[in-house]
């Protein structure tokens, strides 16, 4: 009996990949600075996934970071999963950064990048549409534009 239950999880894993385990990143949009464009090509629907662990030095290659726009994100992981987004190559803070460290199970959902206060630590509570988590911004004018490398498990102040 446990033998065809077991073989009947792994049919169901295998034939229904979509029902597997997901992995714990960071998915990134490049969202539009003007709703109103229609013409083809200006709005870059890509997203850009991230794995916990992957640092990104250089951002690139990644899809829609030549487009103008803001950059908004969810993060899956555990509690503690922590990474830092800069607004400079290499992980250099010169044009400022933002720590986010997540403090509960649950996705986090962050659609405005420097809305958080400056030089301290902000605390954000779950509520209905994402988890708890914990920031830390440094501040540079257009930020939430310009993250051009990403490291996990940095913890700057």
């Amino acid at each position: 009996m446990k033998i065809t239950a077991f073989l009947t999880a792994l049919t169901i894993l295998i034939g229904f990949p979509g029902l597997s385990f997901g992995k714990d990143e960071m998915v990134m949009r490049k969202e539009p600075l003007d709703w109103t464009v229609t013409r083809d090509g200006d709005v870059c629907y890509m997203l850009i996934r991230i794995e916990v662990g992957e640092d990104v030095p250089d951002m690139r290659d990644k899809p829609c970071f030549l487009r103008d726009g803001k950059f908004t994100l969810t993060i899956t992981g555990p509690p503690g999963t922590t990474v830092t987004l800069f607004g400079k190559f290499n992980f250099k803070k010169g044009n400022g950064f933002l720590t986010i460290k997540k403090k509960d199970h649950r996705k986090i959902w962050l659609l405005d990048l420097i809305y958080f206060p400056a030089g301290q630590w902000y605390t954000s509570e779950a509520n209905e549409n994402s988890g708890a988590f914990e920031t830390f911004y440094n501040p540079s004018p257009i930020f939430d534009e310009s993250i051009s490398s990403i490291k996990w498990g940095a913890n700057l102040q």
